[in-house]
This record gives C-alpha cells, structure tokens and sequence, in this order.
C-alpha cells in the first residue's frame, strides 16, 4: 500500500490579481475576524468603486405613505383584471377610487 500525502499540492496559477495575492502572502487577516485591538492590522486591498455623483441630492418618493387593507378573493380578482385591461397599475385605480369618494363627501 503506498501512502498519500495528506496535504495537497500547492496550485501553480497565474496571477490574476496580484495585490491580493500580495495581501496574502504578507500574512493578511480577514477583516470580519480581526480584532479592534489588533494595532498591526495588514488591510486587503480596497475594491475600485465607481463613486456616486454628489451634485444628486436625495430625492423624495412621490407617494411616500404607504397603506395596507385586507381584500376578498373576488374582488381582488376584479381589480387587477381591470387594471389589466385599462393598462393602469392597481395602485392608479385604488388611488383615483379614494379621491372619488373624498371628493363625493359622504363620509
């Protein structure tokens, strides 16, 4: 019976990345795992990110509440089959349904 090594041979690959390659030779530490004590911390490479805008201020949603009810089957089957066949979202017939009835006033 002849004995197999246990530990597997180092891969010879080429470099596809060579800083992290780097970072890891130099004996790096996963950034999840390191301590906050840790005073000689090697740090892996920061990913090249493509920086947003700052001109693009935060822009407010146009319907910025949000509301839930509870719906039979029926009915729930009925509105978006219409709004299927009008080509409007369930959101635009719900909407102009409860300014209708604001603006009826019998409420």
């Amino acid at each position: 019976m002849v004995k197999r090594p246990l530990i597997a041979k180092k891969p010879t690959t080429n470099n596809l990345n060579p800083t992290v390659d780097d970072w890891i030779e130099r004996g790096g530490i996963d950034p999840e795992i390191q301590t906050a004590t840790s005073e000689e911390v090697i740090q892996p490479p920061s990913p090249q990110v493509a920086a947003e805008p700052e001109s693009q201020e935060k822009q407010e949603k146009p319907f910025p509440h949000r509301i839930s009810f509870d719906m039979g089957k029926e009915q729930y089957k009925r509105l978006k089959f219409a709004s299927f066949e009008s080509e409007r979202s369930m959101n635009e017939i719900l909407r102009e349904a409860v300014e209708n009835w604001l603006k009826e006033g019998k409420h």
